[in-house]
């Protein structure tokens, strides 16, 4: 058994060792990559996803507008003033709402809302009588209309005897009578020397 005094010592070459430990490295540097690769690796679908996502994502604005973003120009020791600020206006417009809304009555009258003062076996009779009431009052004015030969001889409306091309026509006609009815009226009225034989004029 030889001493461990005359062992003779292994020969390391330098550049081989050098190598060794590079390509240790590179082994090992090659799979923590691979691993890296494996752990990040994202499915194509989810990547498509998250793209849609960050393209569809609203700005800060929108974000703003839905009060998730607090107002950037506004110094934060501000926000909590202009947030009690809004609420009190829009406080103040709710309450002109309520103010400007119609009275029970009026809805009733109008025949939104039931009448709370007619029971509710009688409700059905009440709109029966409400039908016929404006029924009534619809007929009656069906019946005062004018005639459509009145509503025409006013030039109202057009007559609907004559063919629409030969409208302008009659028109015309009619103006002609006119004016020879008019001017036979001119014609026919006295002289202010006559007015003055007959006494009427001085």
């Amino acid at each position: 058994m030889a001493s461990i005094d005359n062992a003779t010592p292994a020969t390391i070459d330098p550049q081989a060792a050098v190598a060794g430990q590079t390509d240790l490295a590179n082994e090992d540097a090659s799979g923590l990559a691979t691993r890296a690769s494996e752990v990040h690796h994202i499915p194509e679908e989810e990547k498509k996803r998250l793209e849609l996502l960050i393209k569809n994502r609203a700005d800060a604005k929108e974000l703003q507008d839905k009060n998730i973003l607090k107002h950037s120009n506004v110094a934060p020791a501000l926000q909590a003033a202009q947030a009690e600020l809004l609420r009190n206006q829009l406080e103040d417009k709710l309450e002109g709402r309520l103010e400007r809304r119609p009275d029970v009555q009026d809805l009733v009258n109008r025949g939104i809302l039931k009448d709370q003062k007619i029971a509710p076996a009688l409700q059905d009779k009440a709109e029966a009588l409400q039908r016929s009431q404006l029924e009534d009052k619809l007929e009656g004015r069906l019946e005062r209309r004018p005639e459509a030969q009145d509503l025409v001889k006013r030039g109202i409306l057009k007559d609907s005897k004559i063919a629409p091309a030969l409208h302008e026509k009659a028109e015309a006609l009619q103006r002609s009578q006119l004016e020879d009815k008019l001017g036979k009226e001119v014609a026919a009225r006295p002289t202010p020397d006559e007015l003055k034989a007959k006494g009427i004029l001085q």
